[in-house]
């Protein structure tokens, strides 16, 4: 793939994630528990497939800034994905 389709990949991805954090804040977890346990499983593969375009995209970019952004991105998801079973 090219790595503009990766960079691409990544901005929908978080387009997408702001869409189910936004769906999330509309559904109280008390009123509609099975709705959040799966935006929250959504949210979660989001991030997980933003991390993992996110890597390919620099492991195949040669433009510096708009990898150094990229690479903050990935490293915010992983940051946010280590908080969480614990």
């Amino acid at each position: 793939m090219d790595p503009e389709d990766h960079y691409k990949a990544v901005q929908e991805g978080i387009t997408r994630a702001r869409l189910i954090r936004k769906d999330l804040e509309n559904h109280p977890t008390e009123y509609y528990p099975e709705k959040v346990r799966g935006l929250n499983k959504a949210y979660i593969s989001t991030v997980k497939e933003i991390i993992k375009r996110g890597d390919m995209y620099i492991d195949s970019n040669v433009d510096f800034w708009r990898g150094m952004e990229i690479a903050q991105i990935v490293e915010n998801y992983r940051a946010f994905l280590s908080t969480l079973n614990k």
